[in-house]
């Protein structure tokens, strides 16, 4: 009987313990916010759309054979064809949109920061605090030069930034006064905002890693983790305070270098591209 190559098999072991060690942590966090039917339904149909892609761009052909994605997916082929339709049909049912929610809001407190900074020291306006409710309020037209409002109402955004307390919302005189600097979704209460917030973190280092396993070494992204195998658990605290300093001073001068890169107007085609920037212990 044929002996199985030693060195495909540790890499099978190593591919398998770092999905499980993955999927593991995902899931932690999942039990009790989705249902594992409603989870398996979502991984089907991701799955064959992804493996549709692919084997689009091997093949370079505009319809890939049944046959052939039903193979890659381990699925038969009338549960294939079932999400397929369902594509066609529905389009995209799990589309992810980089920062979808958290966008808007972080936008809008940009723009007031700056709009606040560039107040003549003279003028008695209070710039931290905008009238809303039409049209022509202060708050509206912050965000009709800010954002693009088709389907995102001026209350949809109040919402938001009250809930993460960046704003304190006076609904009596129908005014909005920024209280923070910067928007931030875990200052927020609100369990859903924090969820996106992270899970919008975890993509994008999932998308960097994607792009490293596939690019010439020229073309790989930064990619780094630095840590300690032995910090003593009376010092978590403190070691834990230390790199939070440590990490918002990086914060802060990762904007200043962002900052002149951004495109403010014109047509020219845009992405969205970053640095992430967070603590982790085990």
């Amino acid at each position: 009987m044929p002996r199985k190559d030693t060195s495909q098999l540790q890499d099978a072991a190593i591919l398998t313990h770092a999905i499980e060690n993955v999927f593991r942590k995902l899931i932690r966090i999942l039990v009790g916010r989705i249902s594992l039917l409603k989870l398996q339904e979502m991984i089907n149909f991701i799955y064959v759309e992804e493996a549709e892609k692919k084997l689009k761009r091997e093949f370079q052909k505009a319809n890939v054979p049944l046959t052939k994605l039903a193979l890659m997916t381990g699925l038969d082929s009338r549960t294939v064809a079932n999400i397929r339709n369902k594509i066609e049909s529905s389009g995209h049912l799990y589309e992810q949109l980089f920062l979808k929610e958290l966008t808007p809001e972080s936008a809008i407190v940009e723009a007031w920061v700056k709009l606040m900074d560039s107040a003549p020291p003279s003028k008695s306006t209070d710039r931290s605090t905008l009238k809303y409710g039409d049209d022509e309020s202060d708050f509206e037209k912050l965000m009709r030069a800010t954002i693009s409002s088709r389907g995102i109402t001026s209350q949809s955004i109040i919402q938001r930034l009250v809930a993460s307390r960046s704003a304190i919302q006076d609904k009596k005189k129908k005014t909005i006064k920024l209280v923070v600097k910067k928007f931030s979704p875990y200052l927020s209460r609100d369990e859903p905002q924090i969820f996106n917030a992270a899970f919008t973190a975890i993509s994008n280092l999932i998308s960097t890693a994607e792009n490293n396993i596939k690019a010439t070494p020229e073309d790989r992204l930064f990619q780094r983790q630095v840590w300690t195998f032995r910090l003593p658990i009376r010092d978590k605290l403190n070691f834990r305070q230390q790199m939070r300093s440590f990490l918002e001073s990086m914060e802060l001068r990762a904007k200043e270098k962002i900052g002149p890169w951004e495109l403010n107007s014109g047509i020219d085609e845009i992405i969205s591209a970053g640095v992430g920037i967070y603590y982790f212990e085990e």
